[in-house]
Formats: C-alpha cells, structure tokens, sequence
C-alpha cells in the first residue's frame, strides 16, 4: 500500500517536473527565435535607411549632444526616441512584428499555451492533493499518520519547485508576451496542500493538539505571506481561496466547529498581512467576506450550540476592524478622515450577522456578552478612528437588532422558541431572560449614544458627513432601542413605566444638548449638527412616551405636538437640521393620513365637544403654529408642508363631527343622506373661501390648490349629490323640520350663499371661468331652495315628483321664477353687472313658458286670473324701468362733454 501510494504520488511529481523543464525549454527557444526576427528587422531597417533615408516629418531628428552629456529629457514626449541615443533599435521591432503573418492566432496560442494552462493545471494540482488525501480515507490505504505526512511531505514539494523555478527564470520582457507565473501558481498549489493537511492532522484524526496547530497553520500562512509577497497577487488569490476552501473538501463524520473557528482565524491573518505589505485593497476586502460566509456554516455543524459561531463573528469582526480600519487610518488626522466605504460595508456585514445569530435560542444566556462585544468592536472602532464612523451607526443597529429578534418563551418558565418560527400564540413576544434584556436595553443605547456624544464634543473639526453617522447613533440609537423594547415587552399595549423611561430618555437628550451648547467649540457645524439631533431626539421621546402612556390615536397628536416643539426650538436656536426634522415629522403624519384617515375609531363621545376635537382639532392647530415659526426664517417647502397638514386636519375634523353628529356617533357609518352632503360641501365652501382670502393676500401654491380642490369638491357634492342622488323630489326621503326651518336651509341655502360669496371673492383673483362657474352654482342651489320650500310647504315632508302638485303650489312656482328674475335684474342693474341682466331675463321667460303653457292647462279660477295679472304686471313694471334707464343713458353721456 505504501509502494502504491508512493507511486500514485510520483507521478504527478514527475509529470509537473517535466512539464517545467519542457516550459522552460520552449520558452528559450521562443525567446532565441524572437530575437533573430528583432535583428533581421533592424537590418532591413537600416538597408532602407541607406538607399532612402526617411523624410524628418516620419522620425524625430537624432539629438547631436554627445552620450556622455544629457543634460535635460527630451521637451516633446511624443518623440519615439530618448535623447542621447545614436541608434534607433526600438522603432524596427514594431516593423518586424507587424510584417509578420498570423500574429494575431500565434498571440491567442500563445496565451491558451503558456498561461491559461499553466493556470488550470496550479488549480488542477490543488485539488489533486485535496483529492488524493480524500480519497486514501475513503479507501483507508494508509493510516492518518502516513496521509498527514504525505501531505505536508507534496506540499513541500510544490513549494520548492516554486521556488526554484522562481530563482533559475530568466524574466525578459517582450512587448506582447505575457507568460504565465509558473512559480507563483507552484507555491499557491502548495500551500493548499499544506493547509489541508494541517487541518486533517488536528480536526479529523487528533494526531496533534491545539497549540501544535496554532503553530502549523501559523507557520503555514507566514510562508504563503513571504510567498505571495515574492509571486505576486495570483497567488495570494489562489491561496485564500484554497484554504478558505478547503474544510468543504476534506469532511469528517463527526464535524469540530471549534476546530474550524481556530483554523478560519489563523487563515485570514496572513491575508490580511499581504494585504497590508503589498498594499494590495481588494485581498483585505475578500477576506473578511470568506470567513463571514461560514458563520452560518459553523452554526448549521451543531444547531443546539451557538457558541463557536458567536466566537467566531466577535474574532473576525475584531480582525477585519484591526486591518481595515485601525492599521491603514491610525495617522491620520481628524480634519482629514473621510469615511471608509467598503470598510464600513464589511463591518455593516458582521453587525448584521451578529443579529442575526443573537435570534437563535441556541445563543443561551452567553447572548447579552456576545451582543455586547459585537456593539463593543463597532463603537470603539467608530470612536476612535472616524474613517469608519459609520461603525458606531452600526453598534446601535446590533443592539437594537438584539431587541428586536431576542428569542420568546412560549409560556411562563418553558422553552425559548424563536421570534420568527413559534408554536405558540402569535402575538405573544415578550422576551426570554426579561432580566437580561432590559438590562442590555438600558445599557447599551446608553454607553454608545453618551461615546459619540463625547467623540463629538472632542473633534469640532470633524467633516459634517462624517459627524452625521455620530449624531444619528446618539440620537436615533436610544430612540429605536426603545421602540424595540416597548414592542416586546408591552406589545403596544399603554404602560406607564415605559413612558416614564421616554421621558427620562427626553431629558437625557435636552442634558445633552444644554452641555453641547456650553462647549467653547459650540459654532462649529459638527456641534450645531449634533445640537439640532440632541433637541430633535428629546422631542421625539416626549412624543413617544405620551403614546406609550395614552390610547386612541394619541401617537399623530404626539407627533403633531413633536412638529411644534421642534419649530419653536427651531425657530430660537438656528439650526437647520429642526427645520428638517419638522419636514420629517410631517411626511410620517401625512403618510399615516394616506394609510388611514380615521385617527379615532368608535364612538368618540358627545356631539361637537369629544375626542375628535383632540384627535384631529390638536394636530391641525400645532401644525398650522409650526408653519407660521418656521414662516419667520423663510417659506420653503417645510412651511407650506406643516401648513398643509394643518388645512387638511382641520377639514377632517369638521367632516367627522358633520358624520359623528348626524350619525348617533359613528363617524364610519356607511350611509348618508341630503343634510350631510349639504353640510360637507357647506364646509367644502367654507375652505374654498378662506384659501382664496390667503391667496389674494399671499400668493402661495398651497392657498391656491387648496382653495381649488376644496372649490371642485363642492361643485362635485352638490350637483352629483344635492341635484341628482340625494334630491328630495326623487327619492322617498322626508325632509326634517318644519315647513319653514328645516333642512332644506343647511343643504341649499347656506350653500348657494357661499359660493355667492366664493364668485364674488374669485373676480378680483381668478379666471372669469372661476367665478362664472361658482355664480351658476349658488343660482341652481338657490332655485332649487326656492322649488324645495315651496314643495315643503304644499306637500309635507315627502317631497317625491309622483304625489302631484296643487294649483296654490303650481301658481307658487310662477311667483318665484318672477321674483328671482327680478332679484337677479336688480341685482345687476345696482351693480351693473350683464351677466345677472341677462340671467334674470332667462327666468322671466321661464316664467312667461309656464304661465302660458303650465298654468293655463292646469290652473282654474283666480288662480290662472292671478298668474296671468302677476305676470303682466312685473313684465309692465320691467318695461318701465328699461325705458327709465334709456332715457337716462344720453343725459348721462352728455355731462362730461
């Protein structure tokens, strides 16, 4: 068996000895062949300078200073040749390579011979060893002592004809000829071979101890870093790839995640030291990314044990903190930090990985320690070195995450079962080891927001995108560690505890922004920045703290209350980031009024005095107050925001008291009927009016769509619903009241009266078309008040088309197309307005049709006598007064002459 396994490894051994000498061979003789064409070229070239020599325009002209005295390089970098030269060998190697046929399959069968291959066969060697130790287990042809040593034994192998192929190659550079770095892909082929082994020895066969392991892999990866230093960056690639790799192919029945976690961090570490040596980014980016992605491999070897895992996430995220961030930043300056992206990726990667490892039940009671040395490495990375502030970001995201996904118990004293995948009741979340978390709920936020407060104060000179990622983990951290807890401890239920813990939470952040205040440093940009955080935050835990200790929709009141504060505080202390955060505020209000308008569900209380008025009537006063202080420092788009919201709370209010008190307090009912449409567009007008009041006096886009929309949705409620769904003389429906006040006045009158108003305020600021539009609004409403009384007072309370009409009714009906034909004549006789003439004329001759054609039919007696006297009288009296104003019109025409 050892004659058989000897042999099996001899040949590859020989076969890569003579594939070297037979690349080495080929390579001289390419070598020698290229040199006799370059001088075969050269003389060509110098035949042709002898019979023709080449114009000056073709070749740059020779310099005539001697070689021994080149002062100066040459002016013209574009001239081909360096100054000081007397011949010219370069230019003809370009000729004799070009004059050559087939260059361009010799250089793909060069490339595909001397480097592709060379490459696949390193990578075809690893794997062989891989392979080779593998197989001899699953036959069992040689003991484990004998596969070890025969594996470190090819390893030493590959490396040392590596490194003599390296030392014996002779490099000659041609333009074109790129070989293949044998040596280097030798050596990476053997350093997998060894790393496999060493493995194998420790975690399959326990031929050796811990601390003999520590020392082979450490001896192992200082030789792949001075090798890779020496061979360049393939195989710096290759050898982390291999012994990243290479636990996948050597396995074992009985898997040692420990093992793999001491293997996986004496693995990086040379990666990482290349990195650094050699300056080469991407080896120090790639190997964090390898080691990250068996964290969940390590956590899958024994579900029931979360230990090795957490151990490894805390070692490597120390490691890549240590080499991406501490080594390559420690001089720099803090004025000149920029933040590290790709570093701060890679630690954005480990926090996430450490929450995600925190939310199995596996992590036991070792879960608050690991959660807190993750948050640990993170901050004191980001505090110290601000090219990765975004790392103290990421401590609060871990223990906020922690919060979140903590695992639950599904009943008092039994098994924790995780967040996500439990059997019990749904909604039950309170957290395992109560104790513990709140513990870690308290402190941590604390210990990282009062670390950036404190990196903050010290660094004013700090760049303002780098204090941001400070400011937003003192000042958001605490905030979404709070939530967090209060949804799994209280489950959004009301506690008073949790809203005194906001409130010392508010309090903390006005400390905080009092002592940012006093600091001598309290100008510059990073303080006023973390100033405007501090006093935002301490808003946004008042308002969270009344929610958690009110009910009924109280979270948009607290925000709204938030939303002034924060303008008042905006509007003594100039700092920008308020006036945002009021924008902020009102975005999550108005997203909340998108999702779901009704903030108060149920019966709200008594009529008109209830909890609509503080549900709804609170917001719209605080926001209007907002933008009325931001208004003092200028209108930009956070004014006319809080302003809207304002408008748009106050609307609701009035629509859901109009609901809540014509719908025995329940603002949701499904029905509706002709006083509460009449009500709605009275409000609808109401709101028109007074937008275009604030129009008129400052012009602004918000006074102007407001007045429209509230205008568009009169003109929809009354003539879709006042004259066609909800009219009287086609439904069933009784009118309430008596024959004079009833409801008739609220749906018709009132509203024909305020969009009289409304046409009258929209000819000094609209269109005609505006104004036109609401005059014939407030005429139909009123004509059809006037048709609808009359109908009340003749018919009762039902009102519908099929009853019939009495004579008193019909002549009724004559009388007031004649007095409204007068009203509008006088109306536009007083202020000479055509319009209304000529109106009024349309309702005279409506009342001449009906005389002579209704009441002539279906009148009798003195009635049909009176409609006809009636009529002939105000035409008479109409005729009279035209004739008076014609008369007038000369003598009138004549007095300024």
């Amino acid at each position: 068996m050892i004659l058989l396994a000897l042999l099996v490894i001899s040949i590859p051994v020989c076969a890569i000895a003579g594939l070297a000498l037979g690349l080495s061979a080929r390579s001289k003789l390419d070598i020698l062949q290229r040199r006799v064409a370059t001088l075969e070229g050269e003389l060509r070239g110098i035949r042709v300078q002898e019979v023709a020599p080449a114009p000056s325009v073709d070749r740059a002209p020779l310099p005539e200073t001697p070689i021994e005295q080149p002062a100066e390089p040459a002016p013209e970098p574009a001239t081909p040749l360096e100054p000081g030269r007397a011949t010219a060998p370069v230019p003809a190697i370009p000729v004799a390579a070009a004059a050559q046929p087939g260059a361009k399959t010799r250089d793909f069968e060069e490339k595909l011979g001397s480097r592709w291959a060379v490459w696949v066969g390193g990578v075809a060697l690893a794997l062989g060893g891989i392979l080779l130790v593998r197989y001899s287990i699953e036959q069992n042809l040689l003991s484990p002592g004998t596969r070890v040593a025969l594996g470190g034994l090819f390893a030493l192998l590959l490396i040392g004809a590596g490194e003599w192929l390296r030392r014996r190659e002779e490099r000659v550079s041609l333009p074109g000829v790129p070989g293949a770095n044998v040596p280097a892909i030798l050596t990476a082929a053997g350093t997998c071979t060894a790393f496999a082994s060493a493995y194998a020895a420790y975690a399959l066969y326990g031929l050796i101890g811990p601390g003999v392991t520590f020392v082979l892999l450490g001896v192992v990866a200082v030789l792949t870093m001075i090798a890779a230093t020496l061979h360049g960056p393939i195989l710096a690639a290759l050898g982390l790839l291999g012994a990243i790799g290479s636990p996948l192919l050597v396995s074992s029945d009985r898997p040692q995640p420990w093992a793999l976690v001491i293997y996986l961090a004496f693995v990086v570490l040379p990666a990482y030291g290349v990195a650094r040596l050699r300056l080469w980014r991407w080896l120090a980016l790639a190997a964090p990314i390898g080691v990250l992605a068996w964290t969940f491999l390590i956590f899958i070897m024994d579900a029931t044990d979360a230990l090795p895992a957490m151990v490894h996430l805390v070692i490597q995220t120390g490691l890549a903190a240590v080499f991406l961030v501490v080594v390559p930043y420690r001089h720099v300056p803090d004025a000149q930090a920029r933040v590290d992206r790709p570093a701060s990726g890679i630690l954005l990667a480990f926090a996430l990985a450490g929450i995600a490892v925190s939310g199995s039940v596996a992590a036991g009671d070792a879960r608050p320690v690991f959660v807190a040395a993750i948050a640990l490495v993170l901050l004191a990375t980001g505090i110290r070195f601000p090219s990765a502030a975004p790392a103290s970001a990421w401590a609060a995201l871990t223990a906020a995450g922690a919060l979140l996904v903590w695992p639950i118990a599904a009943e008092i004293g039994g098994t924790p079962e995780n967040l996500f995948y439990q059997s019990g009741d749904a909604f039950a979340v309170r957290p395992h080891a109560i104790e513990a978390y709140l513990a870690l709920a308290l402190l941590a936020p604390a210990a990282i927001a009062g670390a950036s407060l404190v990196r903050l104060a010290r660094s004013p000179e700090l760049r303002l995108s780098t204090a941001a990622w400070y400011a937003g983990a003192a000042a958001i951290g605490p905030l979404l560690a709070l939530i967090a807890a209060y949804w799994r401890v209280a489950e959004f239920e009301r506690s008073l505890p949790f809203a005194l813990v906001a409130g010392g939470l508010a309090l903390a952040f006005i400390a905080a922004a009092r002592w940012l205040n006093r600091q001598p440093s309290g100008q510059a940009g990073p303080i006023r920045l973390t100033l405007g955080a501090a006093a935002s935050a301490a808003l946004a835990a008042l308002a969270l703290g009344l929610t958690f200790a009110l009910d009924k929709g109280m979270l948009t009141v607290a925000f709204a209350l938030t939303a002034l504060g924060t303008a008042w505080v905006a509007d003594r202390i100039a700092v920008p980031a308020l006036r945002y955060a009021v924008g902020a505020i009102g975005i999550i209000i108005f997203g909340r009024l998108i999702w779901d308008p009704t903030i108060v569900g149920g019966d709200p209380g008594l009529i008109l005095v209830n909890w609509l008025l503080w549900g709804y009537g609170v917001p719209a006063l605080a926001f209007l107050a907002a933008g009325r202080l931001l208004q003092r420092s200028g209108r930009d788009w956070t004014v006319r925001l809080t302003e809207s919201l304002g408008i748009a709370f106050a609307a609701f209010l009035v629509f859901f008291e109009i609901r809540h008190a014509l719908r025995a307090g329940d603002p949701l009912a499904a029905t509706t009927d002709l006083l509460e449409i009449g009500l709605v567009a009275t409000e609808s007008l109401v709101f028109a009016i007074v937008l275009t009041r604030l129009d008129i006096r400052q012009s602004d886009p918000v006074y102007r769509w407001g007045s429209l929309i509230f205008k568009t949705l009169s003109l929809v409620l009354c003539a879709g619903g006042l004259l066609l769904v909800a009219n009287p003389l086609l439904t069933e429906e009784e009118i309430p009241g008596g024959p004079l006040f009833n409801a008739l006045i609220p749906a018709y009158l009132l509203p024909s009266v305020l969009a009289a108003a409304l046409a009258l305020l929209e000819r000094r600021a609209r269109p005609r078309l505006y104004s036109l539009s609401s005059a014939i609004l407030s005429l139909l409403l009123f004509s059809a008040y006037v048709g609808l009384a009359i109908r009340r007072i003749a018919a009762g309370p039902q009102l519908a088309l099929w009853q019939g009409f009495t004579q008193g009714e019909q002549w009724s009906y004559s009388l007031a197309l004649l007095l409204i034909g007068i009203l509008l004549l006088g109306l536009g006789l007083v202020f000479n307005n055509r319009p209304a003439r000529l109106v009024s004329a349309i309702y005279l001759v409506l009342a001449v049709l009906k005389v002579f054609i209704v009441d002539l039919a279906n009148l009798e007696g003195v009635m049909r006598a009176l409609s006809f006297i009636g009529l002939g009288l105000v035409l008479i009296g109409i005729g009279l007064v035209y004739q008076r104003l014609l008369a007038r019109r000369p003598s009138d025409a004549a007095i300024p002459s």
